[in-house]
């Protein structure tokens, strides 16, 4: 079978490998689609993810999508889609914490140089997965629209951080994938009134689109000062964290989802001493893969999201549509011919 793996900044190469034994416990799972974000981007680019530093090759890729072709045991069946929940330990599916006998086992998170040995991702013809790491997708919800589980969990774990925004007006900073579904998130959990910001056009569009209220594009015009009681900073931009100081209220919260530089830079943050800001770091996830899951079978709108598509011998491509900002949406690695090219 057919891996790629990443050996050096823009460097892929193919990597011809025997295909995974079964073991008990486990599940041969036929890669369908991965979706690619800014730090499969950060690895691709440079060669690290903030602290993360790439000391081998591997194969990148977390937001994982496939299909069952063996099952070591009975928890899972040949034939079924499966969502793959990047990290190890985790909860066992329908269950919000690690179980103790898990929590011996080393650590790891697929697609990442955070642990050494590196652990291989998604973007390969199969991976073996131990099946309590395999959510089964549920029958109406498309595959193409079930990758996005991993980022929509990240999400939710924000939103489970900041508290109930039942009845709150809230403002999301950055229309890329992971703002366009914290608008999905806010709509679903009642927020009252949902406002966007971003520098560029199309995806404010998109926002608008899939349940914001309303949008500000940042390259010609000011988003009101005072105007949310809860902003998610979706973008990484340490300019924005002083924007969403200016746009919360007295007693707000904000919550820094979008990853920071790890370099110094000279932001004003007196606004959060004044209004009594509750500036909150949110960093992957816990317990919210599933809920994930099921938000995204309720949320019909979240198909849209996925704008673009290219095949494995392509993913140089895929990788420079993630970087090219007249992109909007989710871009994906069409493993195995689910959706063909698009965007």
């Amino acid at each position: 079978m057919k891996a790629l793996r990443l050996v050096g900044p823009r460097m892929l190469e193919w990597d011809e490998r025997e295909m995974p034994v079964l073991r008990r416990g486990h599940a041969l799972v036929r890669i369908d689609l991965v979706g690619l974000c800014g730090s499969d981007l950060s690895y691709f680019m440079k060669g690290a993810n903030g602290d993360f530093e790439v000391r081998e090759p591997f194969v990148l890729g977390h937001e994982i999508v496939g299909t069952v072709v063996a099952a070591g045991d009975d928890s899972v069946g040949v034939g079924d889609r499966v969502a793959v929940h990047p990290v190890w330990p985790c909860p066992r599916p329908g269950e919000r914490e690690v179980a103790a006998d898990l929590l011996e086992e080393p650590p790891s998170f697929l697609g990442s140089a955070s642990t050494w040995p590196h652990t291989d991702g998604g973007l390969q013809e199969h991976l073996s997965v131990r099946t309590e790491r395999l959510r089964v997708i549920p029958p109406d919800l498309p595959s193409a629209t079930a990758v996005l589980a991993e980022p929509t969990a990240v999400v939710l774990h924000a939103l489970s951080r900041a508290g109930d925004p039942t009845g709150l007006d809230a403002v999301v900073c950055g229309a890329g994938p992971i703002g366009l579904l914290a608008v999905l998130a806010l709509r679903r959990a009642g927020a009252r009134r949902i406002t966007v910001t971003d520098v560029r056009s199309a995806p404010l569009a998109l926002a608008r689109r899939i349940g914001a209220d309303s949008t500000v594009d940042l390259s010609s015009e000011r988003p009101a000062a005072s105007c949310a009681d809860l902003v998610i900073e979706a973008s990484g931009v340490p300019a924005s964290l002083e924007s969403a100081a200016a746009m919360a209220r007295v007693g707000g919260t904000i919550v820094q989802l979008g990853m920071l530089p790890r370099d110094q830079r000279p932001i004003a943050l007196s606004a959060i001493v004044t209004k009594e800001l509750r500036v909150i770091g949110s960093h992957r996830f816990t317990g919210e893969f599933d809920d994930a899951l099921r938000l995204l079978s309720a949320t019909p709108d979240a198909a849209e999201i996925v704008t673009t598509a290219r095949s494995l011998d392509d993913t140089a491509e895929a990788f420079a549509a993630v970087d090219d900002p007249a992109v909007t949406g989710k871009v994906v690695v069409d493993v195995n011919g689910v959706l063909g090219r698009r965007g």
